[in-house]
């Protein structure tokens, strides 16, 4: 109730208003009898304060100041002063004083009580709250049948739509769901936003935004709020309104729309994650235990949709550095959509999935797979992806160990974030731990030496063998002179005690090499250890 409704009962017919109009619009929410000026400790906001004048009797104006500021501060609705039982007439002070402050001060007579004023304020805001609290229930038992029903969310929007009379739209982008009904602004932005101040009856966060419509070349209004849940990370509603004031009685509705929403979004949870865990222990019968048996394994992969085209392939990355569950969630999207028959599945140090491919001349390139995952490169430097050879049904086994070994071995020696089986050649040899640990017995021990005493020189042999062993692209790739280079080199032979020219030496040298190089990329790269 408003100030400007609340004179027009019949129990303020003789009252007048002394501060000209000032606060009609205030609300009135309740009624309290002032007997101390100590208002921050029991008045609050859109109260209506009644008093004979009595607390105010040799009061010091310092304190009495103190008051109306603190009234201003709460934001009491204004002020009643009952006439001829202490004062005969109010002071200009006063007045002036709830003029300064926006508070209105009304008069009422000696004959009008306490208990009839209290009485004629609270019974419409009683009657109010009952229909409220009406509404809510209404509303549950209509809306209640969603929950059980497993509804949709278009559905459950329409029935929506039909109890708010308001054009509503709800946005879930990870869903691909944007339901718009009743006349939602096509070409529309925010020029305010505010925090909505909730009642009493409204527990949810609202934000009232000012439109304006690119259409109608006009502004309006709407209301929004965010869905908390567990089954997305955004879901929006928004309802739009001519005015920027939205009745209690359409909050309740609304309320009742959002907890329906959430149980709805809670049980898409629920399902997710038990669809999910049945078509990761599926995934997992696939990959890792790979049914030996032919029919066993057809059965399965006709359960997990994948028995469509006779060719396989593996698209694998690390998680285990990987803690930002929204960006592996959005990783796994895009990797999904590259082929329409694909089943994933998730261990928790990297996940994998797996294409069911028509022909195996449409397998997924590493130079396609760059190209999209080339956004994440910088962000998250841990993030490496592999991709197995294509395979068909009888080999599957092989696709989770191909992709699991170019991980391991990028992890040690870190070719880059994209890598293949392929690019492996016969260092595929050394992705495993056992084979390693052999391997790094093989490299000569002059060439470990050089590599941790003259670092320089052991860069110089490295760029030399990527140049092809030419001389002017060495020179060229470490900025040195042509003739430096031949001068190292030369000193390198001596140090290692080889000949460059011959093949065998060169070749077991450069292997020797490209492996310790590896081996330190991988340790600067930060990823050297395998995933297991």
């Amino acid at each position: 109730m408003r100030i400007s409704e609340m004179l027009r009962l019949e129990v303020f017919r003789g009252s007048k208003l002394l501060t000209d109009g000032i606060g009609l619009d205030h609300e009135v929410e309740s009624v309290m009898v002032l007997e101390a000026l100590d208002v921050e400790n029991w008045s609050r906001k859109n109260q209506l304060i009644l008093t004979s004048f009595y607390a105010f009797h040799n009061m010091p104006q310092s304190e009495i100041d103190h008051f109306f500021e603190k009234l201003e501060e709460i934001g009491v609705s204004g002020i009643v002063i009952k006439m001829d039982r202490l004062i005969t007439k109010i002071p200009y002070w006063f007045s002036e004083l709830c003029e300064a402050h926006e508070l209105p001060l009304i008069k009422v007579t000696r004959e009008v009580t306490y208990e009839e004023i209290l009485l004629a304020i609270y019974q419409p805001l009683l009657n109010h709250q009952s229909l409220v609290l009406k509404t809510y229930y209404d509303v549950r038992q209509k809306l209640s049948r969603f929950t059980r029903n497993y509804s949709t969310f278009e559905q459950i929007m329409k029935a929506s739509f039909l109890m708010l009379k308001k054009p509503c739209l709800l946005i879930i982008p990870e869903e691909n769901i944007r339901i718009a009904l009743g006349g939602v602004p096509k070409d529309w932005v925010i020029v305010r936003e505010e925090q909505l101040n909730n009642s009493e009856f409204a527990k949810g966060r609202y934000t009232v935004l000012t439109l304006y419509d690119h259409q109608t070349a006009r502004e309006t209004s709407a209301i929004e709020t965010t869905i908390i849940n567990r089954f997305v990370s955004e879901c929006t509603l928004t309802i739009f309104n001519e005015d920027a004031e939205i009745k209690e009685t359409d909050m309740m509705i609304i309320e009742n729309i959002i907890d329906v929403l959430q149980e709805k979004l809670q049980l898409e949870y629920v399902l997710k994650r038990d669809r999910g865990m049945r078509l990761n222990n599926l995934a997992n019968a696939i990959l890792q235990n790979t049914p030996q048996n032919t029919k066993e394994l057809d059965s399965l992969l006709n359960e997990a949709g994948l028995d469509h085209y006779s060719f396989y392939q593996g698209l694998a990355f690390s998680t285990a550095s990987l803690e930002d569950q929204l960006i592996k969630r959005q990783v796994r999207k895009k990797l999904r959509a590259l082929r329409e028959h694909v089943l994933y599945f998730e261990h928790h140090n990297y996940l994998i999935l797996l294409y069911n491919l028509e022909k195996k001349d449409s397998q997924i390139s590493k130079e396609r797979l760059k190209q999209l995952v080339a956004g994440y490169q910088k962000d998250y430097p841990d993030l490496i992806f592999s991709i197995s050879r294509v395979k068909e049904k009888e080999n599957l086994k092989e696709v989770l160990a191909e992709c699991l070994e170019a991980i391991e071995f990028d992890q040690r020696f870190y070719i880059g974030q994209v890598v293949s089986i392929m690019d492996l050649g016969i260092f595929r040899f050394f992705a495993k731990e056992e084979n390693w640990q052999a391997a790094e017995q093989l490299i000569p021990e002059a060439l470990r030496d050089m590599e941790q005493a003259h670092y320089d020189w052991f860069e110089t042999l490295l760029q030399f063998f990527q140049s092809k062993r030419n001389y002017t692209q060495t020179a060229d790739a470490l900025f040195l002179h042509p003739k430096t280079v031949r001068y190292r080199l030369g000193k390198i032979q001596e140090k290692l005690g080889i000949d460059l020219e011959n093949p065998i030496q060169s070749l077991n040298f450069e292997v020797g090499t490209y492996l310790l190089a590896w081996k330190k990329r991988g340790k600067r790269h930060g990823t050297n250890d395998p995933i297991n």
